[in-house]
């Protein structure tokens, strides 16, 4: 049984990229799925109203990420604390040094993380590709750890701010849609969250899981031309 580790940055970042992806590695036992989150979230929203102090975002969504986790199957949850909003404030060889080690800890197949624009273009999301990327290209296991990310492809509906990947450059598309109604409960354990929440995926908060999207897109970092040996499932 394959190994998958998603790295990113914030709690919450796994339901939002790729909840579907995870839900069917749990249901069909296509493999062990590790999360890594770099940050306990702090620096976000405590919901409005809010459902906690500011001084106790960072414990309150750690519970929601859990619940999340717990409810998309994922194996192992790394929460780290390197600090919400910060990652392009410490060294990079620092988070990049404890992902390695991770890497050597779990011994993953495949990693899955955010493309160099983050997609939100958010500076964290930005930082842990590349701590990601660095990691596995020093990695001893280089040639054999499948690295990819997860995309959104230039036909969907464009949002501004969000940035899309050419369709021709998406190398891996996996089908999601039996698995909706378990990513619209992953994205509704981030409470804290509900404006984000409903501005990207409209309907959620009120159980409306049939417009979720279908399919999940990832890019093989290693060649984007033409589709690598192997499978992201």
């Amino acid at each position: 049984m394959q190994t998958l580790l998603f790295a990113f940055a914030h709690p919450d970042d796994e339901s939002f990229a790729c909840g579907g992806t995870l839900a069917r590695i749990h249901a069909e036992e296509k493999g062990r799925a590790i999360l890594y989150c770099a940050t306990r979230g702090e620096a976000g929203s405590p919901g409005s109203p809010p459902l906690c102090t500011k001084d106790e975002l960072g414990d309150y969504r750690e519970r929601e990420l859990r619940r999340a986790a717990t409810l998309l199957g994922i194996d192992e949850v790394f929460l780290r604390d390197f600090g919400d909003g910060q990652l392009s404030k410490i060294p990079l060889e620092q988070l990049t040094a404890d992902l390695a080690r991770l890497l050597d800890q779990v011994n993953p197949d495949a990693v899955i993380t955010f493309p160099p624009h983050g997609i939100s273009g958010h500076p964290d999301h930005r930082v842990i590709q590349a701590a990601v990327t660095k990691a596995v290209e020093a990695s001893a296991r280089a040639a054999s750890i499948r690295l990819y990310r997860v995309v959104l492809p230039e036909s969907a509906n464009p949002v501004e701010g969000v940035h899309y990947t050419p369709v021709d450059e998406i190398t891996h598309r996996v089908d999601v849609s039996p698995y909706r109604r378990v990513m619209m409960e992953a994205l509704k354990a981030h409470q804290t969250q509900h404006a984000s929440i409903a501005q990207v995926f409209p309907g959620v908060l009120k159980s409306q899981w049939e417009h979720l999207h279908r399919t999940e897109f990832f890019q093989s970092v290693h060649s984007w031309k033409s589709i690598p040996r192997g499978s992201l499932l």
